[in-house]
């Protein structure tokens, strides 16, 4: 049984089939994108429970994509970790004001980022019971 579905956007194919191969070796289903618009389509035709996503890449960055679906009453209520080298003032900011759950800064250890999407997820779970 999948112990919930996750949404990987980044522009970096390594970086997404990795994070896919770790969160499936765990139990996820996991769903990708490599921009910030098939991320938008996918997050409304999936409806995942959790997007894991970077914050530069090409066609919508990631908090264009974050306040897209925000606004989209279908997504709003989809919890959203930032994975990014993204590390400027403005970016937390921006996180901060459009909802970002959690922001966690490339590079990456894989056991913290596990317990932030399972923290995440269960959170999420908790607020729609």
């Amino acid at each position: 049984m999948s112990k919930g579905k996750i949404l990987v956007v980044d522009d970096e194919p390594d970086i997404v089939r990795s994070l896919s191969i770790r969160l499936g070796s765990v139990g996820y289903e996991v769903s990708m994108a490599t921009d910030g618009l098939n991320a938008t389509r996918k997050a409304i035709d999936e409806q995942p429970d959790l997007i894991l996503m970077d914050i530069d890449m090409p066609g919508s960055n990631g908090h264009e994509v974050v306040e897209r679906l925000g606004n989209i009453s279908e997504t709003s209520h989809i919890p959203v970790i930032y994975l990014t080298a993204c590390t400027a003032d403005e970016d937390f900011r921006k996180a901060r004001e459009g909802g970002v759950r959690k922001f966690i800064t490339k590079p990456f250890d894989s056991d913290i980022l596990l317990a932030a999407v399972e923290d995440q997820i269960e959170r999420s779970r908790m607020v729609a019971r």
